[in-house]
């Protein structure tokens, strides 16, 4: 299966990452779904990309499914979309990249602010953190920063799995505030 990792300008949804509802069912301990494996690998994809890139890594949605990451959307900068594949190889657990990337005419584009770049970066931050520390769960969790002011949201089956997933959050460089608006 395929996950993929939109980001659009600063908000980064992740229930957009799937298409349709996770499976409840939790990993055994020590193992990681292939739903958990997948996101956990194009969070790390994405991060990679907007540490390197900046905010020409904002118009870049990433997927993976298995070793391999589909990089779709624009950038404003013509080497960017060469690097962005070469950014992506350098992710662990990537083998092949199919880059789909643009350039796009910058001409009337309005730039990321160093901000946004910032919001993002803690988004896949904690997304990252959650992914691995509470698994599938974590699927289920929107998570928006803004100015070091992280928002989690979804429908969590179990109040100790949001509690932790708060916890965690929380625990995190750069969280000023986590707003807990977790069902």
């Amino acid at each position: 299966m395929k996950y993929s990792i939109p980001i659009l300008a600063a908000a980064l949804s992740l229930t957009s990452l799937l298409g349709a509802s996770p499976a409840n069912a939790a990993a055994k301990p020590g193992t990681m779904s292939a739903e958990v494996s997948n996101a956990l690998g194009a969070t790390n994809v994405k991060a990679t990309l907007i540490d390197k890139l900046g905010a020409d890594a904002l118009g870049i949605a990433v997927s993976v499914s298995g070793e391999t990451a589909t990089l779709t959307g624009e950038v404003t900068k013509s080497p960017s979309q060469g690097l962005a594949e070469e950014v992506a190889l350098s992710v662990k657990g990537i083998k092949k990249v199919d880059n789909k990337v643009t350039v796009k005419n910058a001409e009337g584009a309005v730039a990321a602010s160093e901000a946004s770049v910032k919001n993002v970066a803690l988004e896949m931050k904690v997304k990252s953190i959650l992914l691995t520390d509470i698994g599938t769960n974590a699927l289920k969790i929107e998570v928006e920063a803004v100015d070091g002011v992280v928002s989690l949201r979804g429908k969590l089956d179990d109040s100790n799995t949001s509690n932790e997933a708060v916890k965690k959050t929380r625990s995190i460089k750069g969280v000023k505030k986590v707003v807990n608006l977790l069902g």
